[in-house]
């Protein structure tokens, strides 16, 4: 029982693998274009367990103008079809270093909310962060998306991640200054975020102000990125 205490959602994992593996079976020998009709289906999927997930904060009273698409995960159920429609390489890096890792993040460490593991609330959370983090993976391993990583792309994405945050930093600070709406977009508030999630709780021991908390998110992105760069040059070599 050790792993489940670690990782609630285990079996959400294992689940996954199975689809992953399916998927992958299924369409191995299948032309590009099939391949990008499945990816356009699975962000159909996506968008419904979106609203579903939507729907429980809502009812349990979350107050409209919290609920915008402006979360880093939200505005991933829209951007993955755009960047699948569009073919433009920015928005499909957007999707694969920040969008992926971050739903990642997500579904391994979730927040108190997700406590009751087999809850329609924490089904379609895991659906809709699930699908962000599988989508632009397939995308990579069937070459529709070449994921290269590079210092340009680093940069591109730190000013993205940058202006992106500090202007939603300020749309919250306005909305509960001004209306006492307790918006959060990107977490940047961090006595909202820390007490439901242990990865904000850390880095708000690490730096306690608001928005400034957040940004180890960027060593972590860089990261990920050399790390992948490390594979793509081993599995060149073999």
């Amino acid at each position: 029982m050790m792993i489940y205490s670690i990782f609630p959602l285990f079996n959400y994992y294992i689940l996954t693998v199975i689809f992953v593996m399916v998927s992958f079976y299924f369409y191995k020998d299948k032309s590009s274009d099939s391949k990008i009709r499945y990816l356009y289906i699975l962000c159909i999927i996506n968008f419904l367990a979106y609203i579903w997930n939507l729907y429980y904060f809502f009812i349990y009273g979350s107050h409209i103008l919290t609920l915008l698409p402006l979360q880093l995960c939200n505005i991933a159920v829209f951007l993955i079809p755009a960047s699948l429609f569009f073919k433009k390489t920015l928005l499909m890096d957007f999707a694969f270093y920040l969008c992926l890792p971050g739903a990642l993040a997500a579904i391994l460490i979730p927040s108190n909310d997700y406590a009751i593991v087999y809850s329609g609330m924490t089904i379609s959370y895991y659906i809709f962060h699930g699908l962000i983090f599988l989508i632009p993976l397939m995308m990579a391993h069937w070459r529709l998306y070449d994921a290269q990583p590079s210092v340009k792309k680093a940069i591109k994405l730190t000013i993205m991640v940058l202006l992106i945050g500090s202007t939603l930093h300020f749309f919250n600070v306005f909305m509960y200054q001004n209306y006492r709406i307790p918006a959060n977009y990107f977490f940047t508030i961090k006595d909202w975020s820390a007490p439901t999630n242990p990865a904000f709780a850390l880095f708000a021991r690490w730096i306690p102000y608001d928005f400034f908390y957040l940004l180890p998110a960027l060593p972590i992105l860089y990261l990920y990125m050399l790390v992948l760069s490390g594979f793509r040059k081993i599995k060149k070599t073999l």
